[in-house]
Formats: structure tokens, sequence, C-alpha cells
């Protein structure tokens, strides 16, 4: 369900309706529905309004669903429901919220009807939501039939997000993800970032690669070897560096499929913003967390200067950081544009670029 959706229709329920009305309506739909066994509140306690709203959301699940709810409240406006008259806070706000959604409302019937051909489309945004590439057999094949499909979409006013999901980034994948990635943005008219977005795209995509491939490297090789990057980091580190110049990746990825240790690049238009995020299922050690920090220009204490080191850049991730800074420093008026975030159990870095800023862009470059 669409976020804007949610919270204003949580909201309009809320500031609305009493529970008793929710409970009323809910059960036109369902007379399963129960209002005071969905919120856990029970016989006595009088719920909240927004404790309803969100277990009415809950129910209704689906954006449809909202509507259909929506069009019940709409025929009950200004009728007694319960035990008082129905009056709708935020009614025209979320009609218009609607009408950007493609939900048509007519007024004469009270009834929202969605476009088939703006329906159909979703769908097929709906079907790139996640393309697995961990086991994919005919990539071309998937890229000719998602240009096929693609082709006739619309989507210039249509917010879409894309993941991939991979143990490597190949040829055949990055060619697969620019293809995708430059025809979504000429449907929104933002293909002169194809090329700046596909760049830091890859950039991201290597270090995401790299970080689990370390992981791999510490399980399967250097570990059995008798070297533990724990005691002996810079070691590791140039074991590791050493083994990725002389055979590439091709062992670290059967090992990472062996172990299913995948990465994923994330991709977002809305109206606001496009981002791009990498994600890796794994952790990196404090001092890579402050390495990278260094790179990003983040301000460092001079304790953590000193555990940078002279050399943060030695293994070998620090000119595609910075040729990554250098794109989004043409796109971005962020201070930071690429931000890292490290969960306890995974390792996230991207950027966002605002609709403003990328407007501004264009302009200047005629």
């Amino acid at each position: 369900m669409n976020k804007d959706v949610r919270k204003l229709f949580a909201d309009l329920v809320a500031v609305s309706m009493n529970s008793d009305q929710v409970n009323a309506i809910a059960q036109r739909m369902d007379r399963r529905f129960d209002i005071r066994q969905a919120t856990g509140f029970g016989a006595v306690i009088a719920i909240p309004g927004h404790a309803a709203a969100e277990a009415l959301i809950h129910f209704l699940g689906t954006e449809e669903r909202v509507v259909e709810y929506f069009e019940h409240l709409l025929e009950n406006e200004g009728l007694f429901v319960y035990d008082s008259t129905l009056k709708l806070l935020y009614r025209d706000e979320f009609i218009n919220l609607l009408g950007k959604r493609k939900w048509i409302y007519d007024p004469d019937t009270r009834r929202f009807l969605r476009d088939p051909f703006h329906a159909e489309q979703l769908n097929f945004l709906k079907t790139i939501e996640l393309l697995d590439l961990r086991r994919a057999g005919d990539i071309a094949g998937l890229g000719a039939m998602l240009k096929e499909e693609a082709a006739r979409l619309k989507v210039e006013d249509l917010a879409w997000q894309v993941t991939i999901r991979t143990y490597r980034l190949t040829p055949d994948i990055a060619e697969l993800t620019r293809d995708l990635l430059e025809l979504l943005l000429r449907k929104q008219n933002l293909e002169f970032l194809t090329g700046e977005i596909y760049t830091a795209f890859k950039e991201l995509a290597i270090n995401a690669s790299k970080a689990t491939y370390k992981k791999l490297f510490e399980k399967h090789v250097a570990l059995p070897a008798g070297v533990d990057p724990q005691l002996e980091y810079e070691r590791f580190a140039e074991l590791f560096r050493r083994e990725l110049e002389q055979n590439g990746d091709e062992a670290l990825s059967r090992y990472a499929e062996q172990d299913d240790r995948f990465l994923e690049i994330h991709f977002k238009s809305t109206d606001a913003q496009i981002s791009c995020w990498s994600l890796n299922y794994t952790t990196i050690s404090r001092k890579e967390k402050l390495r990278l920090l260094h790179r990003l220009n983040y301000d460092l204490s001079e304790q953590n200067l000193d555990e940078v080191g002279q050399d943060p850049d030695r293994e070998g991730a620090g000119l595609g950081i910075n040729l990554v800074l250098s794109v989004l420093g043409r796109l971005s008026k962020d201070k930071h544009p690429l931000k890292p975030v490290f969960y306890p159990d995974r390792t996230k870095i991207g950027f966002v670029l605002k609709r403003a800023d990328l407007d501004a862009a264009r302009a200047a470059r005629g």
C-alpha cells in the first residue's frame, strides 16, 4: 500500500470516526470483523482513534480495499451511523490523493474507477520490484522480455522501485541493469542521468560484493590457513587484496553461491527523489567503518584518524568511492551525498537525489 495513502487514510479515520463507526462500516465488507478483537482493547476500554484506524488498515490490507471502504464512507456521509452523524474530515484531500494514484472519482455514483491501462502498468512495475538473478539461466532473454514489456510503459507520473539480487556483477547482469535503468529514467524524462547513475551504481555494487567476498575469504581461506583478521587485520587485508588481483572474483563468487551470500541493489523513484542503495548481508570491522567514513569526508576524532592509518585506500576501494562522490557532487547539494548505514547484520550505502537538484542540474546543462 502506498505510504501516503496509508497515512492520510489513517488520519481521516482517526479524526472522523469513533471505533463503533469504524466497526459498523467494516462489517458491511466482512461481517466477521470485530474492532475490539482487532485492537485487543477488549469490551470495556475505550479504543483510541489512531488504534482503531491502524487496526482497520491492517484488516483492509490493500489499496483497493481502502478505496472500497472509503466508498462506503462517502455513501454514508451525513447519515447517522451507529451513534452519531458521519462527517468526513480530509475528505477532499483524500480524493485528490487517490486521483494522483489514478483512482478517478465520479461524484454522481460516489465510486472510484481506475483506468485498466494504468492498472496494467502498475502490474508490470510490480513484476520488476525484485529481479532475483542468483540462478537466472537466460539473462539476455529476461532483458529482451523486460524491454518489450516496458516499451509500452508510460511512467512519467508513477513511482517505481527495482531490487536486483545477485552473487556478483557479471557483464550480462550489468548490461541488463543499465538497460532497465535507462528505460525507466527515460520514461520519466531523466535519461540524462543514466550514465552517471549507472556509474555510481556499478561502483556501489563492486564495493558491496567486495564486503561479502571478504567475509567469505576469511571463512574459506584465511582462517583455515591460520590468519585471523581479528588479530592480524593488515596481513589479512593484504592477502585478500592479492587474491582479487591474481584471481579476480571467480573463486570467491563460487563461495558466495555455495553459502548463498548475495548482494542487493535497490533503485527507487518517487515524486520527490530518486535513490540507489547497495546492501550486503554482512558486517564490516570498526577499522573498515572508520576508513569508509574518512573516504566520505565525515569528521573523525584524532583518535579515530590514528586508527584509520596513513593509507586508508590501501584495500582498493578509494578510487571507486571518489568516482561516486564526483558524480554525486554534480547532482546533489548534500554535504555528504553518499551515506553509509551500519546495521548489526548488514551494511548499506547509497544516495538520494532530490528532484529539485536534478532539475537544476538539467537546466545548467542546457
